[in-house]
């Protein structure tokens, strides 16, 4: 994939106008919005792309600078790299839930994910020091955002997931901490349009032709 196509598609809905100002005031770095359009979840990844220990690394530290419900900082992350442990990771995470219900009745445009050779082969394993709790889950919202940013500030794209093997993954990192979460990193190897819409439109992510649509609402339809 092209790295530009997501703010070529962007530009095409939403306009140049925009991003020509913000280019001009943040020349020569990305800006915040640009890092949000391009920070996609991504079920499929490059495999020529080989994410290093030093990128995770650099992606997890984010967490010493960001926000904490009340301080607790009860987060904790394991960096794994390709290998073993990504293999284990790979066998005991499960992503894309709405093409799995539709796999039955329509499995062209609804693949099982990740497709054969597109498989993450790096990730941070987020665990907690305490069972799950309001407190705990605004913290890995937090963070999980924050890193995904951060990745694609480094040029990579990330996956966040929750749909994932607990008690696996505590035996296979040898730890008595809880998995809560995984983060999938890599370079897209995918096509990803936002469609703008209304509310009251359906809102379900869907392939067609081989790009990855995500529906989200506008300005209008989320002000109270």
């Amino acid at each position: 994939m092209a790295d530009n196509y997501l703010e070529k598609r962007y530009e095409e809905v939403f306009g140049s106008g925009a991003k020509a100002a913000s280019k001009k005031h943040n020349a020569g770095k990305p800006s915040l919005d640009s890092l949000f359009i391009k920070n996609r979840s991504v079920r499929g990844y490059d495999p020529s792309r080989k994410v290093s220990l030093e990128e995770l690394r650099e992606i997890i530290a984010v967490n010493s600078k960001i926000a904490s419900s009340k301080n607790w900082q009860v987060l904790r992350f394991k960096a794994v790299t390709s290998g073993p442990e990504a293999d284990v990771v790979n066998a005991n995470i499960k992503m894309g839930a709405l093409f799995r219900k539709r796999h039955a009745s329509d499995p062209e445009n609804n693949p099982d994910l990740p497709l054969k050779g597109t498989e993450p082969q790096a990730f941070v394993v987020v665990f907690s020091k305490e069972p799950e709790n309001s407190s705990v889950l605004i913290d890995l919202g937090i963070s999980l955002q924050s890193m995904s940013l951060k990745a694609v500030e480094l040029g990579l794209n990330c996956l966040m997931i929750r749909a994932i093997n607990k008690a696996a993954l505590k035996e296979a990192f040898s730890t008595e901490l809880e998995p809560v979460a995984v983060l999938a990193v890599g370079k897209s190897a995918e096509k990803i349009f936002m469609l703008p819409i209304h509310d009251g439109e359906n809102q379900e992510y869907f392939r067609k032709e081989g790009i990855h649509y995500v529906p989200k609402l506008q300005l209008e339809d989320i002000l109270i």
